[in-house]
């Protein structure tokens, strides 16, 4: 989702974000699987790409959660062109969680092109943020 960080923390447990702020559906790419992407954008390793969705906010004690996609990631998903992600979505396909997860090429491309173009909002906007919402 996309918003900016004073009305992010104003969110509650019983809320949709789906009713509050322009949101994506991650298809069930999760985060080991989204880290795998990360390490091929930035050319680092795994661990490391691990840590760019850090943890914001803790609605309740199981959960959900909002995480934060690190500006500097942000800002280079928002470089990509579409060359670049057709490319990336190639390398992205032969990572194992991806493998795992039985989805094509088509629905990852769909899926980083979404994401492309949050991060392109995301960093034209004053203070907005791409976040991520998971149940746990």
């Amino acid at each position: 989702m996309i918003g900016h960080p004073s009305r992010i923390e104003e969110v509650t447990a019983d809320e949709n974000p789906v009713d509050l702020f322009p949101c994506m559906n991650t298809l069930g790419i999760h985060v080991e699987a989204r880290a795998q992407l990360y390490s091929l954008l930035t050319g680092g390793f795994l661990d490391d790409a691990m840590q760019l969705e850090p943890m914001m906010q803790q609605l309740t004690e199981d959960g959900p959660n909002i995480h934060l996609l690190d500006s500097s990631l942000t800002r280079q998903l928002a470089d990509r062109d579409e060359d670049d992600i057709e490319e990336l979505v190639g390398l992205w396909l032969e990572c194992e969680p991806i493998e795992a997860l039985e989805l094509d090429g088509e629905d990852l491309s769909d899926f980083l092109f979404q994401l492309v173009h949050f991060c392109k909002t995301a960093t034209q906007g004053d203070g907005l943020g791409v976040y991520l919402y998971s149940d746990g």
